[in-house]
């Protein structure tokens, strides 16, 4: 272990607005100065999406789409830990086994998201087939039932990621970056998050809303979109535990 590795993050009381802008125009400078390895890094994952859409389609569940995306903002960032290596300027990552800890810990709680949105949607519609992803939708949107259904989810699947966010948003790029077990880590971005609240409420609003333009364009837009955000979150880490974004 390395002097100070458990030093708590500083507490930013500058504009939120302002902090987030610093943080994503740091990234996109990365961005531009690694094209070609980020454009590829967010291409993988959106021939990742379209492969699952694909398999959701074929096996008749495209009705866990919605879910499934939301699980992925879970544990998109240990998918980041290659654009966190870049943007820190070494290529080694510090805690290798505990990024897969860690990794883990996120997969059972995008898990346990989805399973709550089967038990949700089989309590308002009960055992029903799958009619498809576009009449399920419009199911959704058109009926009392279906705003209720997406009211509970929101809720529920808000819970999830916002105790997601906490634990993830920080302690991903903390491994990389240091030796230290994942609890710790996860402790300390929990800690990050909650004592810089207004602030992560902004930066996870700007992740949020990036990432939905992202999906909304067929998931094309995430190729720019998820190494932006990487990166971004790199500089946030910096920010925040060396005060240097």
């Amino acid at each position: 272990m390395t002097a100070g590795v458990y030093s708590k993050a500083r507490v930013i009381q500058e504009d939120p607005g302002q902090v987030v802008k610093r943080w994503l125009v740091a990234g996109w400078r990365d961005l531009r100065a690694n094209p070609g390895f980020s454009l590829g890094y967010g291409m993988a994952l959106v021939l990742g999406g379209w492969a699952l859409i694909w398999l959701l389609s074929a096996s008749g569940t495209g009705w866990m789409l919605l879910p499934l995306l939301a699980g992925g903002v879970l544990i998109g960032p240990v998918a980041t830990v290659g654009l966190y290596a870049v943007a820190r300027g070494r290529r080694e990552v510090a805690s290798k086994g505990q990024i897969a800890l860690v990794g883990a810990i996120l997969m059972v709680f995008a898990l346990t998201w989805i399973r709550a949105a089967t038990v949700l949607f089989a309590i308002v519609y009960g055992l029903r087939p799958f009619a498809g992803f576009i009449e399920t939708l419009q199911l959704l949107l058109s009926t009392q039932a279906g705003w209720v259904l997406m009211i509970a989810g929101s809720l529920t699947g808000g819970l999830f990621a916002a105790l997601g966010f906490a634990v993830s948003a920080f302690s991903v790029p903390m491994l990389v970056d240091r030796e230290i077990d994942g609890f710790s880590a996860m402790g300390l971005s929990f800690n990050a998050a909650t004592h810089n609240f207004r602030l992560c409420v902004w930066w996870g609003a700007a992740i949020t809303f990036l990432t939905a333009l992202g999906i909304l364009t067929g998931l094309l837009g995430l190729a720019i979109v998820f190494p932006l955000l990487g990166y971004a979150t790199w500089h946030a880490y910096a920010d925040l535990f060396h005060g240097d974004a």
